[in-house]
């Protein structure tokens, strides 16, 4: 069963993936380079993540979905709940 996705901008998920001990490593242009052990993570500095894309971050993490939404409530930011309804409304169509 598919979990509803959060909407997420990437410093969000930038936060979150610190929060689960990623490193920032570098910033170039619109994107952030993470590491941890041998994970890279490259996240790019968007108002809103697609879907697929947080997914192939999660997946590049090595972080289940249910681990980051709980990183998320950890993060010292908080999703918009303008992106949340735009989110549903790009996902209906």
């Amino acid at each position: 069963m598919l979990l509803p996705l959060v909407a997420v901008s990437g410093a969000e998920c930038v936060d979150a993936l610190v929060s689960a001990g990623f490193a920032v490593r570098s910033r170039s242009g619109d994107t952030t380079l993470l590491v941890k052990g041998g994970r890279s993570v490259v996240v790019r500095g968007a108002d809103l993540l697609m879907p697929d894309e947080l997914l192939s971050i999660l997946r590049e993490a090595g972080l289940a979905y249910s681990d980051f939404v709980d990183l998320l409530s950890e993060a010292p930011t908080d999703p918009d709940l303008r992106r949340s309804m735009w989110l549903a409304s790009a996902l209906r169509q």
